[in-house]
């Protein structure tokens, strides 16, 4: 990563947070389309592994293009250096869950800059808080695993609790194969779902428009809902006829990867344990704690599935 041949100087104010986004996918380039569109115009640095797919995508986000940069996660001094100067404030892991492992150094290197004063992990689902210690063996505990690395490293953060995206939601179904809502049990459990965009939007919003010192920022979770959905309402809302999975079928899928997945969530859907309130060490519901962070947003109107679907 040769970024000293780089001519930031004019591209880099020092009177805004300077924030580097790891990776621009699926829920990177929501993030980056609200960071970019904020009224409080923070400096946007964006990291991606050399040769990502999704770099074409960033040459058209209006209403301006950020810096993209190609690093290589695994080096740590790097991208230390690289922090430190570019003067990151922010560090937020878009990555999915092939890059999971890679935010371990992306915190060594965030603590040791100097600079960074919040890391936001690669969250962006259901709750993960005490996974880890309940001896889970599931994507669960892999994403608490990080947050308690930050712990152990002091490295302040926040992490964005934010249930299944809505876009997904015909997909977990397996309606992306055939058309129809494929249910395992019976379908009339509530979970939490959330568009992108409202993701991107309120993370943009209280990153950029609260100090980064904030009680309400550092070492927080940030528990946001845009809708509390079934599955059954979902075929009802989009006009989907509905299909009975045993468990010993495979919900519809393009790989078996897919399928496995799907019933995996499904199961979580199921058990109750989808919405953002869930709490993995008490493994009941919070009270109160479903959607709590939405009120920081104050008058935004949450997208709905009745208006998506």
């Amino acid at each position: 990563m040769i970024f000293e041949e780089l001519n930031l100087g004019h591209c880099i104010t020092t009177n805004h947070p300077s924030i580097a986004l790891v990776g621009a996918g699926v829920i990177g380039m929501p993030i980056l389309r609200a960071l970019l569109s904020s009224p409080n115009h923070p400096n946007v640095i964006v990291l991606t592994r050399p040769g990502s797919k999704n770099k074409d995508l960033l040459n058209d986000l209006p209403p301006v293009s950020p810096i993209v940069i190609p690093v290589d996660y695994t080096d740590t001094s790097a991208l230390t250096a690289l922090f430190k100067k570019l003067s990151i404030e922010i560090v937020i892991s878009a990555l999915a869950s092939t890059g999971y492992n890679a935010q371990y150094n992306l915190a060594d290197a965030a603590k040791a800059s100097g600079s960074v004063k919040l890391f936001v992990p690669s969250e962006w689902g259901s709750p993960t808080e005490g996974a880890k210690d309940k001896g889970e063996d599931n994507i669960f505990a892999i994403k608490d695993r990080v947050a308690e690395y930050l712990k152990s490293i002091d490295l302040p953060y926040t992490r964005f609790f934010t249930g299944l995206f809505m876009a997904y939601v015909p997909w977990v179904v397996g309606a992306d194969v055939d058309g129809k809502a494929h249910i395992q049990g019976k379908g009339d459990t509530p979970f939490t779902v959330t568009s992108q965009e409202d993701i991107g939007g309120f993370v943009a919003h209280v990153l950029t428009s609260l100090p980064l010192t904030s009680p309400e920022l550092v070492n927080t979770s940030l528990r946001i809902q845009g809708q509390q959905i079934t599955l059954r309402q979902y075929a009802q809302v989009a006009n989907k006829s509905i299909v009975a999975v045993t468990e010993n079928e495979a919900i519809p899928g393009n790989t078996d990867e897919d399928k496995a997945l799907k019933a995996f969530l499904q199961k979580h859907i199921e058990e109750g344990t989808a919405t953002t309130g869930w709490d993995h060490r008490t493994e009941r519901e919070i009270e109160g704690a479903t959607g709590s962070a939405n009120k920081m947003w104050e008058g935004h109107v949450w997208q709905t599935i009745e208006r998506t679907f």
